[in-house]
């Protein structure tokens, strides 16, 4: 195993909890229900620690994989980019929640603390989402467009590079494309 392989199963604990844990911190708060509350607050702060090795072993992952045939550097520059932005909400996020904790005796700040805490989850659910799709569309060539991957090889043509040859994933796409019609 190595830290490509760490990255791509720690990378789903984020995306899969934060949004459950923003649910249950909603409902929690619209029942009034303290420990469900405690509960998804907690979870937050996990997953918060949880996105720093995420994080770390990015790049790493990206020394490995950046060779590899199909791979493109600026599908790779834009995941890193919005991975950056991703971790900073995602220990926003944590940050709020433990701030939520120590002050959960004191109702009226404790109550917008955990609507600050859900505002921060919510955007850090569609940042990774986000973030998470772009980490696909780097290894999966099923899910890039084949739209924008045709304008940008007639770019290529038009400005008289050498990339004009479709990529391995480009064909894979193309393929999948035909085989889907």
């Amino acid at each position: 195993m190595n830290l490509a392989h760490v990255h791509l199963i720690l990378n789903h604990v984020p995306i899969l909890t934060i949004p459950m844990a923003t649910l249950f911190l909603i409902y929690a708060l619209w029942q009034k229900n303290n420990p469900l509350k405690r509960f998804s607050l907690l979870v937050l702060i996990a997953t918060a620690a949880t996105a720093v090795p995420v994080y770390l072993t990015g790049e790493p992952a990206e020394n490995i994989v950046k060779h590899f045939p199909g791979v493109s550097m600026d599908l790779i520059e834009a995941h890193e980019d919005s991975a950056e932005f991703s971790l900073i909400v995602t220990l926003v996020c944590g940050a709020l929640a433990i701030t939520t904790l120590l002050f959960q005796k004191r109702v009226v700040v404790a109550k917008l603390l955990t609507k600050a805490t859900i505002f921060a989850a919510l955007i850090a659910v569609v940042s990774l989402g986000y973030t998470a799709n772009l980490g696909g569309k780097i290894r999966h060539p099923e899910i890039v467009d084949i739209n924008s991957q045709k304008v940008n090889q007639n770019l290529d043509m038009k400005n008289g590079t050498k990339n004009a040859q479709l990529s391995v994933a480009d064909k894979a796409s193309e393929r999948m494309t035909k085989k889907n019609q």
